[in-house]
């Protein structure tokens, strides 16, 4: 007898929807070190992931750059200002229910998200 295996679901961005009641968590998820536990600990809301996956992304860029002698030690306060910007407006998009797909990291995050589920 052949052996099943259960088919794992594909996330698109069609199935990140917003929840009222998890509006806050969304903000909140904005901030990169917490965005990161809640990629991990969140499992159903998938509005929460998305924003917990992107701002997790983006917030790992500063440590990539600090690696870097001179050229990426002479952008990391750019980078800082960018992250905090980014962070704040995407709290505010959060809130107010609209999803903000950050350019490149997006793409990235629906990746980490159907590879971690």
């Amino acid at each position: 007898m052949a052996e099943q295996k259960e088919a794992t679901r594909v996330i698109s961005l069609e199935d990140i929807k917003f929840n009222e009641e998890n509006k806050a968590m969304a903000a909140v998820a904005c901030i990169p070190l917490i965005g990161f536990i809640l990629f991990f600990v969140e499992k159903k809301d998938l509005f929460v992931r998305y924003y917990a996956a992107q701002l997790a992304i983006a917030g790992a860029v500063p440590l990539v750059l600090y690696v870097i002698p001179f050229i990426g030690w002479f952008l990391l306060p750019f980078v800082y200002l960018g992250l905090f910007i980014l962070t704040i407006y995407s709290g505010i998009q959060a809130y107010s229910g609209k999803r903000f797909d950050v350019p490149v990291v997006s793409g990235w995050a629906l990746k980490v998200m159907n590879s971690i589920q």
